[in-house]
């Protein structure tokens, strides 16, 4: 029985900061692997003074290096609203049944789950409502968080959200009346293709009738001079008339190379009065637009849209054991290590060669810093068995302070926020020395990433189907680049490029 009820508090233990020994809040996780509240340990940041993992004494490397943990934050909040939950007033009944029906209405009011008093304020660099006393420690630990009322965020919240709708269907409007704009330019197109046709083939006709008439008119005269039984008159005719007549109607061949007299070459045949008609087929076309509609009305859709994926260009920053294409939009691995080359960066880290196993550290990236503002990008996997992407990021650090200076040269400044997709571990988001598995839906062959610098998130989508993958919130963001790793050779079995999508 002592067994079972130290258990409850076994695992309040394992909920507390080590620092303030209260519920975790806004906890983080160090890249040691423990895990502190985040104004804790921006306070001793802010002091200027070397900062340790108070568990087991490891360097912590600036604000950069924390990574959120929303895990313990879920379970810390609901284990401090358990607690107090369990607070009832003296006097009070536990029981509802004994409730007296004219007891007043319960408080509805949100209260905050770590000191049980009404949020008033918002914390802007929190994200999250808090109450009283915690703008006073915070005050206290010297954070300039700024703080806003509630009433006044959800009124932004709001005016954002109807500002975005307004934005949305102002979008979409567009699109639909560019698509009806279209739509009417191929009709009038194929209007005036069939005026066109139709007129063609009126005179094609007429000119056909004409012909008709022409000869009936000729089978007449020639009967009729024919059932005459008057030889002089029939003579006389053929002289005046009927040879000329019969000559025109003949087709004249080519006269030989050694003479051009006309009138010793033979004639053959006749010619045709409708020869040299204009004639069109029975159908109207507008050629390949008439079977490739949508994909020819998507290139001209592309000329509206105004913003597109980006088209970034990727730099080696492995040593030349990476090809990058000279359009700069694919990077794949060798089967070995290049020769010094003079487009080596300064970025080389000269791996050893490694044919089967994962390495952060073979990757290109991005030609583009990221330091503000929100982007997006595609990159195609296709079919490939192993690869990574994401961003590079620059840690956070206190860079004039002596601890900062006498690490510099041991631990690297960047660090790695990676969808990888690899046959040992399958789909899981890597971050540093952690792993959090995912399961998208589907496989997907085109991968979307979305850096919103300002909100420091990273969020990874099947761009198939735009269907969510993953957003990691990152905390803060210096400066990024976009990450892409082609993953290990295997011996020719994943030689495929990662391709940047340029739209």
């Amino acid at each position: 029985m002592a067994m079972e009820l130290n258990k409850p508090a076994s695992l309040t233990e394992e909920l507390e900061c080590p620092v303030c020994l209260d519920f975790f809040r806004d906890p983080v996780m160090l890249e040691c692997g423990h895990n502190i509240c985040r104004p804790c340990i921006l306070k001793y940041m802010n002091s200027q003074r070397a900062v340790q993992c108070p568990e087991c004494r490891a360097a912590v490397n600036g604000p950069g290096s924390l990574v959120a943990n929303r895990a313990l934050r879920n379970l810390a909040d609901k284990a401090r609203a358990m607690q107090l939950s369990d607070v009832v007033p003296q006097g009070a009944s536990k029981s509802y049944s004994e409730v007296p029906a004219t007891a007043p209405p319960m408080q509805t009011e949100p209260l905050c789950a770590r000191h049980g008093q009404m949020l008033q304020l918002y914390s802007d660099a929190e994200q999250r409502p808090v109450c009283g006393v915690c703008v006073q420690e915070a005050r206290a630990l010297g954070l300039g968080y700024s703080y806003r009322p509630i009433a006044e965020v959800v009124a932004a919240c709001k005016d954002d959200t109807n500002q975005l709708m307004l934005e949305i269907a102002a979008r979409f409007s567009e699109l639909q009346e560019f698509l009806r704009r279209r739509e009417e330019e191929l009709k009038r197109e194929l209007k005036l293709s069939e005026k066109n046709v139709l007129e063609q083939m009126e005179r094609n006709l007429e000119a056909i009738q004409r012909a008709e008439n022409d000869g009936s008119q000729r089978i007449a005269a020639l009967q009729s001079i024919q059932e005459s039984g008057d030889p002089v008159s029939l003579l006389k005719w053929w002289t005046n008339t009927g040879y000329p007549l019969i000559e025109n109607m003949k087709q004249p061949s080519s006269p030989p190379a050694e003479t051009d007299d006309w009138e010793i070459v033979s004639t053959s045949g006749y010619k045709s009065q409708v020869k040299d008609l204009g004639l069109h087929p029975g159908s109207v076309s507008l050629g390949p637009i008439e079977t490739h509609l949508q994909f020819f009305v998507w290139k001209e859709m592309l000329k509206v849209i105004k913003t597109v994926p980006q088209r970034l260009t990727l730099e080696d920053c492995s040593g030349n054991w990476l090809k990058i294409s000279r359009d700069g939009c694919s990077v794949r691995q060798y089967d070995q290590r290049l020769p010094n080359q003079e487009n080596q960066t300064q970025c080389s880290t000269s791996p050893p060669f490694c044919e089967a196993a994962f390495d952060v550290n073979l990757h290109a990236t991005s030609s583009d810093k990221f330091s503000s503002g929100k982007h997006y990008w595609e990159v195609e996997v296709g079919g490939k068995s192993d690869w990574a992407l994401g961003v590079k990021l620059e840690k956070v650090t206190e860079k004039n302070s002596k601890w900062y200076k006498k690490l510099f040269n041991l631990i690297s400044p960047y660090y790695y926020v990676l969808l990888a997709f690899t046959k040992d571990k399958n789909y899981h988001i890597k971050v540093m020395s952690t792993d959090i598995p995912v399961v998208p839906a589907g496989r997907p062959r085109k991968v979307g990433v979305h850096l919103d610098c300002d909100k420091a998130t990273i969020t990874f989508y099947n761009a198939d189907d735009m269907s969510l993958i993953y957003t990691y919130d990152i905390g803060y963001i210096q400066s990024a680049l976009a990450y892409f790793n082609p993953g290990p050779y295997c011996h020719g079995r994943n030689t495929e490029p990662l391709k940047v999508c340029w739209y």
